[in-house]
């Protein structure tokens, strides 16, 4: 019976390593098509890699908590299959995170021998099958974890966080070992900061009549919260300034400036900063980008979107005034992009209208750009088109 090294697949659009978290398997023990063998945590997710052929684990060859770059030996597994009968490899599905789509046919392919979901905890436990799945490897009882994740969802980050504390010293000073997406934050950051000249313009709008089309759609049905405004200014200014969505090719010494408008939306989640993408944005309605950004965000808190959700985006927006009372900052450039646009909390400010002082509505704006790319005057361009556009949202 042959043996058949199974090779960490691609996961994602530029991810080029993923880092092992558990083994679901062990040496000498058999497994079915489409088993769970592992977890691995990439830059982007967590996602449950399954086995390609039925048989029989001959050897791991990767530890919990290593690195394993793409392409590089993950398992062999001695198949059952007779020499000479040996069908292709199976497409596997992505446990956790729903089945994945085969590029050539578009089907979804539903896993045969996927462990049905665990039994359901307490009622006002809510988490995920693979969540619930960590939790008893664990010995972690979910009746017992805060949820942080949307409406109390319990999240991976949850369990193993409760599972152990960070370790303490002699001094007691603790340590927590940065692996997975907190480890490529740190780089991504790294980046960013070593090797993009950056510079942040600030300024404020007024958001009168953004709210009174926000209370003419609520009135009409359509809930919506600010960040969708921001996004569809963001996306018409870029429009008008496309330079700002473009990138700098190192190797090459160019500026790429892209046709596609995809927007990153930098979210706070239990496992750090993740930046889902809402694709072609610039080919969306307010009441479309709304309904997206929310699936992205939901998405993102409780570990559940695919790497492809993950990558690609042109220009980002972060909301720094969505969770407290921070007016304004100077936001990170998302490398390779150009630029990265902030938006503080929208409350009542004194403005200076037709001569008197009013109390109106309004909100800081920072961008932070790549001064390689963008000079003072274009990136001044950009934020005062992004101000009409926010100050005039029904034009």
């Amino acid at each position: 019976m042959p043996d058949h090294v199974f090779r960490l697949p691609d996961l994602g659009e530029g991810l080029t390593e993923a880092q092992l978290i558990t083994w679901r398997v062990t040496e000498g023990q058999q497994v079915e098509i489409n088993a769970p063998l592992c977890e691995v945590e990439t830059a982007k997710a967590v996602v449950v890699v399954p086995s390609p052929w039925a048989g029989t684990i001959a050897h791991l060859h990767a530890q919990p908590g290593q690195s394993v770059p793409v392409g590089n030996p993950l398992v062999t597994i001695r198949s059952t299959t007779a020499a000479g009968t040996e069908e292709a490899p199976r497409r596997g599905v992505l446990v956790g995170y729903g089945p994945e789509a085969t590029p050539e046919s578009g089907i979804r392919r539903r896993s045969r021998s996927v462990p049905a979901p665990a039994a359901p905890g307490p009622e006002d436990v809510r988490a995920a099958p693979f969540v619930r799945q960590r939790a008893r490897e664990l010995g972690v009882d979910l009746a017992r974890v805060t949820g942080t994740g949307p409406g109390g969802r319990v999240t991976r980050s949850d369990v193993e966080g409760a599972a152990q504390a960070p370790p303490v010293d002699a001094d007691g000073d603790r340590r927590i070992s940065v692996v997975g997406i907190r480890k490529a934050i740190a780089r991504q950051m790294l980046r960013s900061i070593t090797t993009i000249p950056q510079f942040t313009e600030f300024a404020v709008f007024d958001a009168t009549r953004l709210l009174a089309d926000r209370e003419r759609r609520k009135q009409a049905g359509q809930s919506v919260t600010p960040l969708p405004y921001f996004v569809r200014a963001v996306v018409r200014a870029t429009r008008d300034h496309p330079m700002l969505n473009s990138t700098w090719d190192e190797a090459h010494d160019e500026i790429v400036i892209k046709r596609a408008i995809h927007v990153g939306l930098a979210v706070n989640t239990s496992a750090g900063l993740l930046v889902p993408v809402l694709r072609d944005a610039d080919q969306l309605d307010l009441a479309q980008i709304a309904a997206r950004a929310s699936e992205l965000i939901a998405g993102a808190r409780a570990g559940s979107l695919p790497p492809r959700d993950m990558t690609g985006s042109t220009i980002t927006v972060t909301n720094v005034g969505a969770s407290g009372p921070v007016e304004t900052g100077t936001p990170i450039i998302n490398p390779p992009e150009c630029c990265v646009v902030g938006f503080g909390a929208i409350r009542p400010r004194p403005m200076v209208i037709d001569g008197q002082v009013v109390a109106r509505p309004g909100a800081w704006i920072s961008i932070s750009v790549d001064h390689r790319i963008v000079d003072g005057a274009l990136a001044t361009e950009f934020l005062t088109t992004l101000v009409r556009y926010l100050e005039e949202p029904d034009a």
